[in-house]
């Protein structure tokens, strides 16, 4: 399998895809970040460092906080997700037990 359709098969999922954005947005804001530390640091008069850090700066850990608290809100959704369909397959066969004997199709397991 070459590494082209090993990357499809896994963007072919809705939740990974979200990972991926989320990662290029905090990828964002340390760039953001970044670009404000330089641009503050290549200024020596302190009143015009102040558009540079307030612009890059701010903007920058807004975009970041967003990103992360983002990914913990999906990762959760994730798990529930996943904890709601365990629950879901466990009632059913529960179900479907409890239906094989009533009717008698399925002896009792012997305990030891």
């Amino acid at each position: 399998m070459t590494w082209l359709r090993r990357a499809r098969d896994v963007l072919a999922d809705p939740g990974t895809r979200a990972y991926v954005v989320l990662v290029v947005l905090a990828i964002a804001g340390f760039v953001m970040l970044g670009l404000a530390w330089r641009g503050g640091a290549r200024t020596i008069y302190v009143p015009l460092q102040m558009p540079w850090l307030v612009s890059g700066g701010i903007a920058g850990l807004a975009l970041l906080g967003l990103s992360l608290g983002a990914w913990s809100i999906h990762a959760g959704r994730r798990q529930d997700a996943e904890n709601r369909a365990a629950v879901e397959t466990l009632t059913r066969q529960a179900a479907e037990l409890a239906e094989d004997l009533r009717s008698g199709r399925r002896p009792l397991p012997r305990r030891r």
